[in-house]
């Protein structure tokens, strides 16, 4: 297996404490890493703090989400009032390996906190544990871990589907024991297999009913049905248009999960937990019990929310392009606010207690994507009995009120993606992994208004910081 010391990721206690609102009883804040590991509770304690990291403005709470939206043309900054002038490079592609995405340390530190999880549990059966609760632990850190891995390839790495010279073919560097090293990039294509093995041995191992115990938000804590959701995207982003199609299958068919109706769907991204019996099959639980919740990078930057339009700061709003693919009676158009000339998405409003959007929750993984995933898969030859790409389609744009469905073609897929998973951070990784280059229209900023696929720019350059520690992580061409 492969092994690294994570520059910043010191295993202290510190590692494994925080995230105290997902639990009943917190982690030992001045607790050894061998009394942490030495019994089940412990590790099963310090698998709670995987999710922490997950809050922080860098990931899921800010930044890794808009520099999708506003590199890729559903997203840019605001005319209509003043900002605070962040988010001005991510327009116009401006990155350097000093500036680039911060999401290489933070999914590090928590690989490091899954890896810690995994090779610290087989011990445990018989002694403090059973077989199946020693599996539904590891069955996390697993989905954990690949999640990570996922997030850092779509980021740093030219898609999957792209191989023309040998950097094209690079990976990130695999970790699965977290200990000292300086590791070179693996290739894309282990990764990716590295993605799948921890996603299907998670799906193997993991109880039906599995939930962890004590969690405030059912959904913030991976589920079988998130395992195959993950799966069907992970699938989808290879090509494997069967596979992909049928792990779609599958959470589609669990009864577990419906599509959200018109008079749902708004409180849907602002509940205080994930529906039951909703849509929401992963998702990230916003909580001031957070180690990162003071960093939560929904409460400072984007959105106008408050009726008299003085809430944040309003950095970004969508485009007009982008506002104009909703048909009249589209409940998702309704999700965007007027304030002069600009659109600003309400989905991260904040929970009612507060309306305060530090407190958002963040969905990771829905069944519309699921929809989605399938029908594309369709398009591309995969085979669902009594399913059709337009009836999938449709079934997305009946119960959002649409007034047409999308065309059952791959542009019709790309544009229902946009519509459907817009500022959910999809569609500059939705561009790479077509091959498709981006053409924007609402745009008036100096430079890459438009960006040719294939570019040295679709994979960001690592952190300088992380190539000066370790000298064997080749930067990526163009940086």
């Amino acid at each position: 297996m492969k092994k690294i010391f994570i520059g910043m990721a010191i295993l202290s206690a510190g590692l494994f404490t925080s995230c105290s609102d997902f639990l009943t009883e917190e982690p030992k804040q001045e607790q050894s890493n061998e009394l942490t590991f030495a019994t089940f509770d412990g590790v099963n304690k310090a698998a709670a703090a995987m999710y922490g990291m997950f809050q922080s403005d860098a990931w899921y709470d800010g930044e890794f989400t808009l520099m999708s939206e506003l590199r890729c043309g559903n997203a840019k900054n605001p005319t209509s009032v003043p900002g605070s002038g962040r988010y001005r490079s991510d327009t116009q592609w401006i990155y350097s390996d000093r500036s680039t995405s911060p999401l290489w340390s933070y999914a590090y530190y928590t690989i490091a906190r899954a890896n810690n999880v995994i090779n610290n549990l087989d011990d445990k059966v018989g002694k403090d544990a059973t077989q199946q609760q020693v599996n539904n632990v590891k069955a996390e850190a697993l989905f954990i871990r690949a999640l990570c891995y996922f997030d850092l390839v779509i980021t740093y790495c030219q898609p999957y589907n792209y191989n023309a010279t040998e950097d094209d073919k690079m990976g990130v560097p695999l970790v699965l024991v977290t200990e000292n090293g300086k590791p070179a990039r693996d290739s894309k294509e282990n990764v990716y297999n590295q993605i799948v093995a921890d996603l299907l041995q998670a799906e193997s191992i993991m109880a039906d009913d599995y939930v962890r115990a004590g969690v405030t938000d059912k959904a913030a804590t991976p589920t079988k049905p998130a395992i195959q959701a993950l799966l069907s995207r992970v699938y989808l982003y290879m090509n494997k248009w069967q596979e992909a199609a049928d792990y779609a299958t599958k959470v589609i068919n669990n009864k577990k999960y419906e599509l959200a109706p018109a008079d749902a769907y708004a409180a849907m991204f602002s509940a205080a937990t994930a529906p039951e019996g909703g849509e929401i099959i992963f998702e990230v639980y916003g909580s001031d019990k957070n180690e990162y919740w003071d960093n939560s990078g929904w409460a400072h930057l984007p959105y106008i929310t408050t009726t008299d339009d003085q809430g944040s700061h309003g950095d970004v709003c969508a485009t007009k392009d982008l506002y104009d693919l909703y048909s009249e009676g589209d409940i998702r158009k309704s999700m965007y606010k007027q304030h002069g000339n600009d659109y600003f998405p309400t989905k991260y409003s904040g929970k009612p207690k507060d309306s305060d959007p530090k407190y958002t929750n963040v969905p990771i993984l829905r069944l519309s994507e699921m929809y989605l995933n399938r029908a594309e898969a369709i398009i591309n030859g995969a085979s669902i009995q009594g399913v059709t790409a337009e009836s999938d389609l449709r079934k997305i744009a009946t119960v959002r009120g649409a007034s047409q469905t999308a065309a059952a073609t791959k542009q019709g897929v790309f544009d229902e993606r946009r519509r459907e998973l817009a500022f959910e951070g999809h569609i500059a990784a939705d561009y790479a992994r077509c091959n498709k280059s981006m053409t924007r229209k609402d745009f008036d900023d100096s430079k890459n208004k438009d960006v040719a696929f294939p570019s040295y720019m679709w994979a960001l350059p690592i952190p300088n910081r992380e190539c000066t520690a370790n000298p064997n992580v080749a930067q990526n061409p163009g940086y």
